[in-house]
């Protein structure tokens, strides 16, 4: 009976190993698929260099030569359509009106004594005491005196105009965007006093090649950025015509209204497509100056490093260089 026994021993003592100190099956690891890299048509952007402007600008002048008297505006002030911006002197005007009215008054007087007189030679002539010649004389006289009446109201008339434009106003709802004159200045006329820009839209002014130029309508998106600041603009207008010393068009984008005047703004104008390689932004691995990606190798990943181009207008970067259409990358 003792092979029976050793037998029953040596089957428990397998069987206590089997339950105790098996080793679990490995669990297969997961590979990686990530996203395939392709090769695509990429839009060409061309950077074109342009101004902020306000949608409406003004450069207000004066038609008199006249001392400034009042500026109740400062740099930066809001104003109202209709409110003064600028008073200037009246002297010299009221030395003008006052020539004027007695020009008028010493030719109502001539008026109206050639007035008499030719009807004294209307008479004379019925009663044949007078010729036809001094008839005419005495009726020439008349129209000559009317003519030089005219003129004289027609002065008064101007100087009345000229006192309008001693007192300048605010043409439209906005604010003062520059000021060069203080009380006591000799304004001159045509020479800018103050500039006032709306407060409302502002738009990019980009002076655009002519054959891009071509590809651009109304309604067409152009990325644009300045001082840090970037935004997707829509354009507003575009000239009929390209300047004929530099060859470029007038192109009008809409931009925020909150975008400060007077500053560059770069403008990116489609210009065709090329083949190219693009990932999404996400994708990019930074350590310092250096970019890369992880790409898939076999069952893991490896950081690659890859040289990158512009950011496009869906939040994807391209790849000029270390990356093959074909390959897999990881988000």
């Amino acid at each position: 009976m003792r092979p029976l026994a050793v037998l029953t021993l040596t089957l428990a003592g397998t069987l206590a190993c089997a339950d105790g100190n098996s080793t679990p099956p490995a669990t297969p690891r997961e590979v990686p698929t990530g996203l395939l890299v392709r090769a695509e048509s990429l839009p060409v952007l061309l950077p074109v260099a342009g101004t902020i402007t306000a949608r409406h600008r003004a450069e207000i002048s004066t038609r008199l030569m006249a001392r400034v008297t009042e500026v109740p505006v400062q740099l930066g002030s809001a104003v109202r359509a209709g409110q003064t911006l600028i008073r200037l002197g009246l002297d010299d005007i009221a030395a003008h009106r006052a020539k004027a009215e007695a020009a008028v008054a010493a030719g109502g007087a001539a008026h109206d004594e050639a007035a008499r007189h030719a009807a004294r030679m209307d008479t004379l002539f019925a009663m044949d005491v007078v010729s036809q010649v001094q008839r005419d004389q005495a009726h020439l006289g008349l129209a000559q005196a009317a003519s030089h009446l005219a003129v004289a109201r027609a002065t008064l008339a101007e100087v009345d105009a000229a006192a309008g434009y001693a007192r300048i106003a605010a043409p439209f709802d906005g604010v003062v965007a520059a000021r060069t004159v203080d009380p006591g200045d000799l304004a001159n006329p045509g020479m800018p006093l103050l500039v006032l820009e709306s407060a409302g839209p502002r738009e990019a002014v980009l002076a655009v090649p002519a054959d891009l130029a071509r590809g651009l309508a109304p309604g067409t998106h152009i990325r644009l950025t300045a001082d840090g600041q970037a935004t997707d603009g829509s354009v507003r207008a575009v000239a009929g015509g390209a300047d004929p010393m530099t060859r470029t068009v007038e192109v009008r984008v809409d931009v925020p209204a909150d975008w400060p005047t007077g500053v560059s703004v770069t403008g990116l104008v489609p210009a065709g497509v090329r083949a190219g390689i693009a990932i999404p932004a996400s994708a990019v691995v930074r350590r310092g100056q250096l970019t890369g990606v992880r790409v898939v190798q076999g069952d893991g990943e490896q950081v690659r490093w890859v040289r990158i181009g512009r950011t496009l207008p869906d939040d994807r970067v391209e790849v000029l260089s270390g990356l093959e259409p074909g390959e897999r990358i990881l988000p």
